[in-house]
């Protein structure tokens, strides 16, 4: 009782639903059919043409001919290239024309005579007919709809019809089969009825009772009882086509296959019932037995050996919880490997710094000895250059393991240009856009430097005449970013797609020179202190600017 009044459910929530996918499905037909229609009236070359033809006009041979192997042959490509539609013509109101297959026909073969007769009616449809254009026709379709439209004309008033056709099979999937348990059928504005009219159709000497029955201009679904059978009856007002579908539905006979269907279950669970105590004994004895195979595997983990092989413990649940099991094995094995690889970077790099340290404590004492000879000789340009470069030399010996601030980097930079400045016979100038909040934000050491010495190695010094870097910072919500940008000759999309993996590139422990690579030491260090979505980011346009963006985490001051 419970399969039955759910199947009644289910059968009326179905017969809903297929209704309204016949009716999506309709609204899809009509919308490619008045597409169709446009885009045959919108043809200028048909227009042209059919008004020569009410014109009296004499074509010549040649005309019909281009404009048959070009205009007919184009509309025929676009019926074919749809395969929804069945065909598109063309009907014109006189005898002397020279037909065009399969477009262009005189009006006397066209099948809709309803629209010829009405002058007010501008489209009109025609439903269930014989597609017979051509008597000779061996196997002529049936079941077609169409929908004709006039082609209107200032001049001549109608040019003449456009039919665009289509099965019906597609737009109302199965009105014309037979199913014992359901039939189907369309009702247009005239009260006609389309559906299977075979003579085997049970459903013939009912359909007078079912339209009694069935609200047409409305949308209901509702359970009758006629000659004393059960159905379902829904309907469907179809406004696109000035009628309504129909669909009904008899339980007794899906009655029928649910008894079936529950003697099948019954024999089913007493298959399963006999199978069930050895079904559960295996089942018991393979999981007791795989589980220990696992807990044997977490007591070395335990023990300290990670590389140990999780068993292949099945596709079930334990087997999931094996594999997962592995997964994070694995994933422990990986970030041991690569906080490894962090730690031997984070070396290397505190190495490089103390030889760096070691050679400017040389150079650094040497500078003093120059500063003073050169004021003894009151060559003071030479002495405060010297005194920047010392200054500049401190500032690196003190390593690169902390941070340092925004204005001491920046100041280290503007002391690094006035030094190149006295290399070079043009002038770089520094122009600085930094917000306020930003100056005591903290940042690696010696990050902006590296950018900069590259712009000027790689961007300006080729170039060799004044120019401009120009340093932003931008505020965001809890990241700002300080873009370097050089006006210098720029690099092709190959460079900096080459310059891009090279910085992203896995890390590496050991050193190297070359271009990129202070880039590269200089996204390791910001990744290492903040995290692997910040570091650096480059843009850059040939011939005209290189632009390198470094992204750090803001951190409020109070």
């Amino acid at each position: 009782m419970n399969l039955k009044e759910k199947e009644k459910n289910d059968k009326i929530f179905l017969a809903k639903s297929s209704v309204n996918q016949i009716y999506a499905n309709v609204q899809k037909t009509v919308e490619l059919c008045n597409m169709s229609t446009q885009v045959f009236l919108n043809n200028s070359n048909l227009t042209n043409y059919l008004e020569r033809i009410y014109s009296g006009e004499k074509i010549s041979v040649e005309d019909m001919i281009r404009f048959s192997r070009e205009d007919i042959v184009s509309m025929e490509r676009l019926v074919n290239s749809n395969p929804y539609l069945y065909q598109i013509h063309v009907y014109v109101d006189n005898d002397t024309m020279l037909e065009m297959v399969p477009i262009l026909f005189q009006k006397h073969r066209m099948k809709n005579i309803q629209i010829t007769e009405d002058e007010k009616l501008q489209k009109s449809w025609l439903f269930d007919y014989t597609d017979d254009l051509f008597s000779l026709s061996t196997n002529p379709t049936n079941h077609i709809m169409s929908l004709t439209t006039k082609i209107p004309d200032y001049t001549y008033g109608n040019l003449g019809y456009i039919e665009v056709a289509v099965r019906m099979e597609n737009v109302f999937p199965g009105l014309f089969e037979y199913k014992e348990a359901r039939w189907k059928c369309f009702v247009d504005q005239r009260g006609d009825c389309y559906y299977h009219r075979g003579e085997e159709n049970r459903w013939n000497h009912l359909v007078e009772d079912i339209m009694s029955e069935a609200e047409v201009n409305q949308e209901v679904s509702k359970k009758v009882r006629l000659h004393g059978e059960n159905m379902i009856i829904t309907s469907k007002p179809i406004p696109e086509l000035n009628g309504s579908y129909i669909e009904v539905i008899s339980l007794d006979k899906l009655s029928n296959t649910l008894t079936k269907v529950s003697w099948l279950y019954l024999l089913i669970l007493l298959g399963i019932m006999l199978l069930l105590v050895l079904v559960i004994h295996f089942v018991v004895k393979t999981m007791v037995k795989r589980f220990y195979m696992l807990f044997k595997t977490l007591k070395e983990v335990q023990g300290g050996n990670l590389n140990v092989v999780v068993p292949n413990c099945g596709s079930d649940e334990l087997g999931e919880l094996a594999n997962q099991i592995q997964i994070m094995l694995d994933k422990i094995k990986l970030l041991m490997k690569d906080n490894l690889e962090r730690e031997i970077l984070a070396k290397n790099s505190e190495i490089r710094a103390l030889q760096n340290q070691i050679n400017a404590h040389f150079i650094y004492n040497v500078l003093e000895s120059v500063k003073m000879m050169a004021e003894i000789e009151e060559k003071y340009d030479i002495a405060d250059a010297v005194t920047s470069l010392g200054i500049m030399l401190r500032y690196s010996m003190q390593g690169l393991a902390k941070n340092v601030t925004v204005r001491q980097e920046i100041e280290y930079i503007q002391k690094y240009i006035a030094l190149m400045n006295l290399r070079f016979d043009y002038e770089i100038y520094l122009s600085l856009n930094i917000p306020e909040v930003l100056w005591e934000q903290e940042i690696p050491k010696m990050s902006l430097q590296p950018i900069v010495e590259n712009a000027i190695c790689h961007g300006i010094e080729d170039i060799a005449e004044d120019t401009n870097i120009y340093i932003k910072g931008i505020v965001m919500l809890q990241d700002f970013i300080i873009e370097i940008t050089d006006q210098g000759k720029g690099m092709t999309e190959e460079e900096v797609k080459a310059l891009r993996e090279k910085i992203e590139e896995d890390i590496e422990i050991s050193g190297g020179t070359g271009t990129g690579i202070g880039l590269k030491n200089v996204q390791d260090r910001i990744q290492i202190h903040f995290g692997k979505e910040y570091g650096l980011m480059v843009s850059s346009k040939h011939g005209c600017y290189t632009k390198v963006s470094m992204r750090i985490p803001f951190q409020p001051r109070v």
